[in-house]
């Protein structure tokens, strides 16, 4: 828990300061349209954002591996190919650390897609 909020702090500095300084930048130098500016702003960090997050944050707090061969594996990417869902990879989260629930999520976009399987949903 301690860990999880340290992390969490540092990275709000790391990339919550400049995206604050940055965006206040724009709105004073921007103009009559600033908001056209801070929109093509919010836009490109949401992208950026999306990218770094489930590869860089992510497993900054949970441990990530992929899933072990097997039937489950196979059936999953056979879902997906028939539902035409480009996915390239298939985890398990250590779920457990935090919770007793069980929970799968998918994240990525464009071809780049995955799906997290929590390590209580296997159990």
């Amino acid at each position: 828990f301690f860990s999880d909020k340290v992390k969490s702090l540092a990275l709000t500095f790391i990339i919550g300061g400049p995206f604050v300084a940055l965006l206040l930048w724009i709105i004073k130098a921007g103009g009559e349209y600033f908001y056209i500016y801070v929109w093509g702003f919010l836009f490109c960090f949401s992208l950026f954002m999306m990218t770094i997050v489930p590869t860089v944050i992510m497993p900054l707090f949970n441990k990530y591996e992929p899933l072990q061969e097997g039937s489950l594996k196979t059936r999953v990417f056979e879902l997906a190919g028939q539902l035409k869902y480009p996915l390239t990879k298939l985890f398990v989260m250590d779920g457990s650390k935090r919770s007793a629930h069980s929970n799968a999520f998918m994240f990525g976009f464009g071809s780049n897609r995955r799906i997290v399987l929590f390590d209580t949903l296997l159990t």
